[in-house]
């Protein structure tokens, strides 16, 4: 098989990849607030479920990179010069720091939420956590799409 093909290929299984890790921790964010609100136990179940996302989502962006330098040598630098590639780059920096401050953001909801576990009242600090958290999804998702279709359509 064609190297070239088989790091395409890795590439594109690492983009699945993340997208599909993101949009399953989106649905799970989305039912974990819904069920949250009744049976707080329950809720914690799905946090438990999801706690793996962050090292699937490591393998999938490992994938995506390692393909990637592979592809940019067997075409010795000629994508680099391309206007695709280069915004394709500024997106994938942009899902980093959006990851990295996804990150921070379910970090600062466990505590958060122990507190909630107490029988404190956090209904004033759990609001701004909720909306911030579906942002960061969205924000990943369409970033997610938007790599994929410089990838496909290759414009100049």
């Amino acid at each position: 098989m064609n190297t070239y093909l088989l790091s395409l290929l890795v590439h594109i299984t690492g983009l699945a990849m993340m997208s599909g890790i993101v949009l399953a921790g989106f649905m799970a964010n989305r039912r974990f607030w819904k069920i949250y609100a009744s049976d707080r136990v329950r809720a914690v179940a799905i946090l438990d479920l999801t706690a793996r996302f962050p090292v699937a989502m490591g393998i999938g962006m490992l994938l995506l990179l390692l393909s990637g330098i592979s592809m940019m040598a067997q075409v010795h630098g000629v994508y680099g010069e391309q206007l695709w590639f280069r915004i394709k780059m500024v997106m994938f920096l942009l899902v980093i720091i959006n990851g990295i401050l996804g990150r921070r953001l379910g970090l600062k909801m466990k505590p958060v939420l122990q507190a909630a576990t107490s029988g404190e009242n956090i209904s004033a600090s759990i609001e701004p956590l909720k909306g911030r958290l579906n942002l960061f999804y969205i924000i990943q998702l369409l970033l997610l799409l938007a790599i994929f279709t410089c990838g496909v359509l290759k414009f100049t």
